[in-house]
């Protein structure tokens, strides 16, 4: 899941990984040249602890000149980039674990739907699930689920909509005294349908599984 609304601070990295090439030469061109494209004994090496804090795959190691730090300025480059707690702490809720404990779940819906007629198939349908109750804020919600409707014409009439949905786990940083609100997002897909209340068949059966690790006790 990635995080809505924080940055690791690019520029910052930037700034690190160029001080760690000039300090240990590295830039420099070398003396000798050498064939062999494995890695060198103490030289960093991806992992996908790279991918999840630098977000950069196995293909763009070499590309982006890590391949040319020791494993410990590797290392000291993933600290700096991930949030520090001190400065930085994300609080998520937890929901309850079921059946005594009820999962809210916040919904916006926004796109062609001028009646609101889809808007309100969707919360009643999610809202029928099991032990979720349908709330009005994301400070309310365990869960949040955001529905962009798009009307599909042919010869200027309807014959279907669709709607492209987004679940995430509204949250809460606090940064230097600061609080922020923020969102981790979830799940991300499309569904198709000709009658547009019949999407929230679909979204509330997408919902069920989506708040599945919740009901088993789970924590964000």
């Amino acid at each position: 899941m990635q995080l809505m609304g924080v940055h690791t601070g690019v520029r910052v990295i930037s700034l690190v990984l160029v001080s760690m090439l000039g300090q240990s030469g590295v830039g420099q061109a070398p003396k000798t040249k050498s064939s062999s494209t494995a890695a060198k004994p103490g030289m960093a090496v991806w992992s996908p602890d790279v991918q999840q804090v630098l977000g950069v795959s196995q293909e763009n190691f070499k590309a982006e000149g890590l391949d040319k730090l020791t494993k410990m300025q590797l290392v000291a480059l993933l600290t700096s980039a991930r949030i520090d707690p001190r400065k930085a702490v994300l609080t998520c809720p937890v929901s309850g674990a079921m059946p005594s404990g009820r999962i809210h779940v916040w919904i916006t819906v926004a796109g062609d739907d001028s009646t609101g007629a889809i808007a309100g198939a969707i919360k009643q349908g999610v809202g029928s699930l099991s032990g979720v109750e349908v709330v009005d804020s994301a400070a309310q919600a365990d869960r949040a689920l955001h529905v962009v409707i798009q009307e599909q014409t042919m010869n200027k009439r309807t014959i279907g909509f669709t709607a492209s949905y987004l679940t995430s786990t509204p949250c809460m940083q606090l940064k230097n005294g600061t609080k922020s609100d923020v969102e981790v997002k979830g799940t991300l897909g499309t569904y198709t349908d000709a009658k547009g209340p019949d999407l929230a068949k679909d979204l509330a059966g997408m919902m069920d599984q989506d708040l599945r690790p919740l009901r088993s006790g789970g924590t964000n």
